[in-house]
């Protein structure tokens, strides 16, 4: 199963759930850690009332949401068995639970705006300005967007080797974005970067988080 509008040879649909988050979650990567508890410090923060995850994979990070303060939660994500895995886990657990297939590059993004977006290292899979111009109409008047970028790392790969050989397909799709160049590309969207932290993982790679707001 694929959203509409997505390519059957996109490498995100051929790479089983259990592979993506057994890669993430290796202590030599522990990449899946990271993100989780920067969603966690992210809802916990800014008390988003509503949140939109980009490439929401198996809903990582949603266990650390508390409903109580965000009552709706949007997950996006190209691959059908990712968005499944989302609802049987998290399912009935907020007061809305919006999880769509589709490939933010190309399919129409159809749910309400809401007050914060994250996006933790997606837009090394995409056309950084088609999606930031896609997204931003999905922000309310006084929203943010929130964004992951993986760093160069000359002593690692793009790819951290690992015995999950499906995500070796990622390696020619993926390209690492600058945060000066993130920076421009939101301006010209009308969002104002506030916030710039470099990051490192347990595994050693460096990234950076930016925290972009709607221009008022």
């Amino acid at each position: 199963m694929t959203g509409p509008g997505v390519h059957p040879a996109n490498p995100w649909l051929a790479i089983a759930l259990a592979d993506y988050e057994g890669h993430m979650a290796m202590p030599g990567i522990a990449q899946a850690q990271m993100l989780s508890g920067i969603l966690a410090d992210t809802a916990r923060r800014f008390a988003p009332r509503s949140i939109a995850v980009l490439g929401c994979a198996g809903g990582n990070g949603f266990e650390a949401i508390d409903p109580e303060v965000t009552e709706r939660v949007v997950g996006v994500d190209v691959n059908a068995e990712y968005v499944a895995q989302a609802q049987a886990r998290h399912g009935g657990r907020f007061r809305s639970l919006e999880l769509k297939v589709a490939d933010i590059q190309t399919d129409a993004l159809d749910f309400e705006p809401v007050d914060l977006m994250f996006a933790a290292l997606v837009l090394e899979y995409v056309n950084v300005d088609a999606v930031i111009g896609r997204t931003r109409v999905l922000l309310a008047e006084n929203g943010r967007l929130l964004t992951v970028l993986q760093m160069p790392c000359a002593a690692s790969p793009k790819v951290t080797p690992s015995p999950f050989a499906s995500l070796r397909a990622l390696t020619d799709v993926m390209r690492l974005v600058a945060p000066e160049e993130l920076r421009l590309i939101a301006g010209s969207h009308g969002l104002v970067e506030v916030e710039s932290a470099t990051l490192a993982s347990a595994g050693g790679k460096q990234f950076q988080l930016q925290v972009f707001d709607v221009e008022n």
